[in-house]
């Protein structure tokens, strides 16, 4: 099979979990791995989904192309395993550089073999997810889906922190703003009264739009699955077990070994890090948010219906 006829496609919105999802797929040997390619090349409507996937699978830029950590593959000899990795230290280390940085920024990193499955991973493209599911019937998409306290209090807090860039000029939202307006606006909400909401009402409306948007789109297609961010933090071996069988990768001792290096690491606390203690980073909102922006978030999302995932969400804090 070409690479264009069974990608597997990974969605979710920021800070679902997306990075350490899609790591894990990327840890199966015959998995070539693309991290977010339409961030910079998004689709346009009514576009040749294959062509899309094609030009995506060919996107070796560093961004895309070299999002740590590094896994063997079956179709990479092992001195082009090596000589990758090398030349991944140099152009990490040549971007650092005065005057020629950005130009070493820009070259591309080959991939060094061809791959024999690809996956993508997009925290953008819950608008096109479903063109995609259906003009594909071998790929396979899976949107990975978190509890909104914990989506929002982790964007919160990396807001603050400034690790984002703004969406549009003028705003301090790190989302969609002007999509999220249009979403709450067609729900009864006009401007003005969501710029009187709480942040993290804002955010929660921005997290019903995104997850509303990709699961109706897919609603009923044979080739698309759900999963929960917690389940997965809970038993993250049988999920993915379960999830590969899905896709028709086998299971394999280097995800296996992966899965138990990036679940038990109770001392990082590093805000994009694959490797933590999963059951903590799952529940670690319910301290870290106060109560009156756990309720913000619950005034938003109990009028969804994805609130039946958590019980929790028709209650208040």
């Amino acid at each position: 099979m070409n690479l264009t006829d069974n990608p597997i496609l990974l969605l979710g919105a920021q800070r679902s979990g997306t990075t350490w999802f899609g790591k894990i797929f990327d840890s199966h040997p015959d998995v070539l791995y693309r991290h977010e390619p339409d961030h910079c090349h998004p689709p346009p409507p009514d576009a040749d989904m294959r062509a899309v996937v094609e030009h995506w699978a060919n996107d070796c830029s560093q961004r895309t192309a070299l999002k740590r950590p590094f896994f063997r593959k079956s179709w990479q000899s092992a001195p082009a395993y090596w000589l990758r990795t090398g030349l991944t230290a140099l152009l990490a280390a040549g971007t650092r550089l005065p005057a020629i940085g950005d130009r070493i920024a820009r070259l591309p990193a080959p991939d060094l073999g061809h791959g024999k499955r690809l996956a993508v991973k997009s925290i953008d493209w819950c608008d096109g997810v479903g063109a995609f599911a259906r003009a594909l019937p071998d790929s396979r998409t899976i949107v990975i889906l978190r509890h909104p306290c914990g989506q929002v209090a982790s964007v919160m807090r990396g807001n603050r922190q400034g690790r984002f860039s703004l969406r549009r000029s003028g705003t301090d939202m790190p989302f969609e703003e002007v999509l999220t307006l249009r979403y709450a606006a067609a729900r009864g909400l006009n401007e003005a009264d969501f710029q009187a909401l709480p942040d993290a009402a804002k955010y929660a409306w921005d997290w019903v739009r995104f997850n509303e948007m990709a699961l109706r789109a897919l609603k009923t297609l044979p080739n698309a699955r759900l999963v929960i961010y917690e389940d997965l933090c809970a038993n993250p071996a049988d999920v993915a077990r379960d999830l590969f069988a899905y896709c028709g990768l086998d299971w394999n001792q280097q995800t296996e070994a992966f899965i138990g290096r990036s679940t038990g690491d109770a001392s990082s606390t590093g805000y994009y890090t694959v490797f933590r203690d999963s059951i903590a980073a799952a529940d670690a909102w319910r301290s870290a948010m106060t109560p009156d922006d756990q309720d913000s978030v619950r005034s938003v999302v109990r009028h969804s219906p994805l609130r039946q995932f958590w019980p929790d969400l028709s209650t208040t804090a």
